[in-house]
């Protein structure tokens, strides 16, 4: 079967579709027509072309065509509705940056692993939107985690197993409202390796948890060891909600930095929010 693409941008020949000439093949032979529409729609030539085209269809071809980012005037088109009558259209959702979560997600389920939604967003936020480095991602977690659960405390888990110190470490001193500590931690954390996304979760975590103990005047629903929420406890009588919303503004501009939409270098916004906390 023989296949031929066409690129179709303004003032394109149509003629490959005209009936007459696309039925001269003296032998018949069968043929896939591509048609790639690079603008917003075929245009008015193509428009007509593609009408006639489905009114009077070449049995022997397959005619495939593509669009990227059709709005819905031209998806409720005469040639469009054209194509459908005598065809199938198939809708695909473009994955942006917003919704590559979900789609981690959901694939991971085709992998028979839940991802947990904070391990879809930090697994986002490493493959910087690239979807082949995505999908290897699931693959290499399906492996390690066989039909389980999977939480970003468990790749924090296995990030931590050969470090002088864990991200937890970093996470009580930062409760502990223990800046000596905070940094020395912080620094080893960072001449390891740790990614600043795994930073930037436990820092969203805990102060997250503040937020929620200083809001409902308890640690209900927080879980943790007996230590950890009578630290969290401590902390929340010594912060107001004040410094609770400036922490937010911060932590959007440590997210920024390491997605590249901020000139402050990643490790600078980390170090610049714990010395401000």
């Amino acid at each position: 079967m023989e296949k031929e693409t066409h690129l179709i941008t303004d003032k394109y020949d149509w003629s490959f579709l005209k009936h007459g000439e696309e039925s001269k093949d003296l032998f018949g032979s069968k043929k896939v027509i591509v048609v790639k529409l690079l603008e917003n729609g075929p245009g008015r030539e193509g428009a007509k072309i593609l009408k006639e085209y489905s009114s009077n269809i070449h049995k022997e071809n397959i005619l495939i065509v593509s669009a990227e980012g059709l709005d819905y005037k031209s998806r409720s088109s005469a040639w469009a509705k054209a194509l459908d009558s005598v065809g199938i259209t198939i809708t695909i959702d473009p994955i942006t940056s917003e919704n590559l979560p979900s789609w981690i997600q959901k694939i991971g389920m085709e992998f028979k692993v839940k991802i947990s939604k904070e391990l879809a967003y930090f697994l986002a936020e490493k493959t910087e939107g690239n979807l082949l480095s995505s999908f290897q991602e699931i693959k290499k977690l399906a492996l390690i985690y066989k039909e389980k659960d999977i939480t970003l405390e468990d790749i924090a888990h296995e990030v931590s197993n050969s470090s002088r110190f864990t991200i937890f470490d970093f996470s009580n001193s930062f409760i502990s409202l223990n800046k000596k500590r905070m940094f020395q931690i912080l620094e080893s954390l960072k001449d390891e390796g740790t990614p600043e996304a795994l930073i930037l979760w436990a820092l969203s975590k805990e102060i997250k948890n503040l937020s929620q103990t200083i809001q409902q005047g308890s640690t209900k629903g927080i879980w943790g060891s007996k230590k950890y929420i009578y630290t969290l406890k401590k902390a929340s009588e010594k912060i107001s909600t004040k410094r609770l919303l400036r922490s937010l503004k911060k932590l959007a501009i440590i997210d920024a930095s390491i997605k590249g939409r901020e000139n402050q270098k990643p490790w600078t916004a980390i170090r610049d929010f714990c010395l401000n906390f």
